[in-house]
């Protein structure tokens, strides 16, 4: 009989030992589960900044593959917008994710604009009118002024929690200094993106 209690007692505590082991892997898959669906903060995920640094970037990485000849001939040599090649263009800055519809609009109302000037005064040499620089970085010199801003300051403002102000400044020179002001909003999806690109009043180049 005391052999039968303790051949029980060996049965239960073998039983409560298998348990014991079979709850660890839940454990660890509960704390795997969590890690992924952490969110950091928005300052290691996505910010006003980053974006408009990850902008320059991009356009430093891919400026020369962007269509730049926005202007064809047509009527014994006046200029016209060829708008197969400003929607290429829209749309291979559109794959930068890095610009919401109502930049990608802006320029698609701006290339119509000019459009309509180019018909009502027609033009046959030098640049057109309305495409002498480059529209991603609003200069006649964009790679220089992509480096220097990359090189720079970045100081931001937030007008509410999906509105914000970033203003890229170069490194200061004597009497010159690059910079671009990005206006930005907050998706649905919680990314920030460029809605507008201005060069400050109170630069000069």
């Amino acid at each position: 009989m005391r052999a039968l209690y303790l051949l029980l007692m060996l049965v239960g505590l073998t039983s409560c030992l298998t348990d014991g082991a079979s709850t660890q892997p839940i454990a660890s898959t509960a704390s795997a589960v969590e890690a992924i669906t952490h969110t950091p903060s928005a300052t290691t995920v996505d910010s006003p900044t980053q974006t408009v640094r990850e902008y320059l970037r991009w356009y430093s990485a891919h400026a020369e593959k962007l269509p730049t000849n926005f202007i064809r001939t047509v009527n014994a040599g006046h200029y016209a917008v060829d708008f197969q090649a400003t929607e290429n263009w829209l749309a291979a800055v559109r794959h930068s994710n890095l610009l919401s519809d109502t930049f990608l609009q802006h320029w698609r109302s701006y290339f119509r604009q000019y459009a309509d000037t180019l018909r009502l005064h027609r033009q046959d040499d030098g640049p057109a009118n309305g495409f002498e620089y480059n529209f991603l970085m609003l200069s006649q010199e964009p790679d220089a002024r992509a480096a220097e801003l990359r090189a720079g300051t970045f100081t931001i403002k937030m007008a509410d929690t999906t509105h914000a102000v970033v203003v890229a400044l170069g490194p200061q020179h004597e009497g010159w200094r690059e910079g671009l002001t990005f206006t930005m909003s907050r998706a649905n999806t919680g990314k920030w993106l460029i809605d507008e690109i201005k060069v400050p009043a109170d630069l000069t180049r």
